[in-house]
């Protein structure tokens, strides 16, 4: 029976609210009811994301339609399709793109097929496959990407490296509800010494594996990370363990710092990349990162001294195909097979993905890390840009930082508080003298700054 109304009553009353998500009625009162809880939970089955999305979208509709799940129930098949065609018209008429009209007709069907509504007909939707708000999207090439990493910390840095340059969906970094992600034992190449502070890759390109629980197809795969990306992996997490951080194999890649190093969720690891695009002018998605990934190692395919297959690409990405049928068959990869991929990856991401060439590769990672220094103690990124940091010997970039901090000393009157200390000596700062870990230097030194208003070293 379809939902009673009167002839010359509108369908739907009510303007649009935040469309997707409900202001009005809270979605865990539906999971109240036995049969919406029973649907939700065999749809989390497939994905916990496709789960909730559904639930939002049915409870929003069912506000839209005064209705209730529960009368959408007994509809009959042919009333359900009036419905749904109406509605069509109705989101039409309110300016929805055709991709968003089909998210709402998918999740409204699949309840009504979970309460054996079984609709037959095609709900035509025009524009449903269509992504107007990405027709504009440019993947950016990268240089473009290279003026990013002015704008990271250590952290954001190794985010977007491991998404840019092995391909992964930002949800196999940290999922969806925060409790897995990439983690240390997942590079099988790497290498950490908690006592001296160090990481090492035993190869680079570095093998990344992807586990089965962390792939969006329940499928395991894996990819490589190369050279830049693992300098920008190993800063970060020296930096982690010179804050006292011990990182085991079960340690997250990239860490919620507020939770002692634990995984962190999808929607956390987007907003680390997203703040860093918006820092440095930019208006790029995470998710442009991946496709970033496919378009250059694409192009490099392409050509034949390369000798790298698009099916490689395709596998690393955690698509399907024939190397993934093997890869799920058999557990694992032929060790010669893994060996070809890796160098075809080299001389792809070499010559193709990374971001700085391999003979400034040293410079590079020095001068990222005495900006990054330089940041903390007050230089500004007009400051930094003006500066050879490359150039600068130990004794002239020490004296810089030094210089810089006596001068903001002399301008607050006050005692600085920052100090450059050996790793030994900000062991004794920290824990003993109300002083907290603020970075560290190319040469080892660290920056401490103290909590107290009016700090004694």
């Amino acid at each position: 029976m379809a939902v009673p109304r009167k002839s010359d009553e509108p369908r739907f009353k009510g303007g649009l609210n935040r469309l997707g998500m409900s202001n009005h009625k809270p979605c865990k009162e539906l999971l109240s009811d036995r049969n919406v809880a029973s649907w939700h939970t065999n749809l989390q089955e497939g994905s916990e994301i496709t789960a909730d999305v559904y639930l939002r979208r049915l409870n929003r509709f069912c506000e839209e339609h005064e209705t209730t799940p529960q009368t959408l129930a007994t509809m009959d098949a042919k009333d359900a399709f009036t419905l749904l065609v109406d509605s069509v018209s109705y989101y039409r008429a309110r300016g929805l793109t055709g991709s968003t009209i089909k998210g709402y007709i998918k999740s409204v069907r699949s309840w009504l097929l979970h309460n054996d509504v079984a609709i037959t007909k095609t709900v035509k939707i025009k524009g449903a496959s269509n992504t107007p708000t990405l027709k504009d999207e440019k993947t950016p090439e990268p240089h473009e990407l290279h003026s990013v990493w002015r704008f990271c910390d250590e952290r954001q840095a190794a985010a977007i490296s491991i998404i840019a340059f092995t391909g992964f969906r930002p949800g196999v970094v940290g999922n969806y509800r925060g409790n897995d992600g990439l983690r240390l034992q997942d590079f099988t190449e790497l290498r950490v010494d908690n006592e001296q502070k160090e990481v090492t890759f035993t190869a680079i390109p570095t093998r990344v594996v992807v586990r089965e629980e962390q792939s969006k197809t329940g499928r395991a795969y894996e990819g490589f990370l190369c050279e830049e990306g693992c300098r920008r992996l190993e800063i970060y997490l020296v930096k982690r363990m010179r804050a006292e951080e011990r990182l085991g194999p079960q340690s997250a890649v990239i860490a919620d710092d507020l939770r002692g190093g634990r995984t962190i969720t999808t929607k956390a690891v987007c907003k680390i990349i997203r703040k860093a695009f918006r820092h440095a002018g930019l208006h790029w998605r995470p998710y442009i990162l991946r496709r970033y990934f496919d378009t250059r190692m694409g192009q490099a395919a392409a050509k034949p001294d390369m000798g790298l297959l698009e099916e490689w690409v395709r596998f690393w990405m955690g698509h399907h195909g024939d190397i993934e049928a093997t890869y799920r068959l058999h557990k694992k990869l032929p060790d010669s097979l893994v060996e070809q991929m890796r160098q075809a990856y080299r001389r792809a991401s070499e010559t193709m993905l990374q971001t700085v060439s391999v003979n400034r590769r040293d410079g590079m990672m020095r001068r990222e890390l005495r900006a990054t220094a330089l940041g903390m103690v007050g230089f500004t990124d007009d400051e930094i840009k003006h500066l050879d940091l490359e150039a600068l010997t130990a004794n002239e970039f020490q004296e810089l930082v030094k210089k810089k901090m006596d001068l903001d000393t002399r301008n607050r009157g006050s005692p600085s508080r920052q100090l450059v200390v050996s790793a030994e000596q900000a062991k004794k700062y920290i824990n003993g003298q109300g002083w907290v870990f603020r970075g560290s230097m190319a040469n080892g030194e660290v920056v401490i700054e103290s909590t107290s208003s009016s700090p004694t070293a």
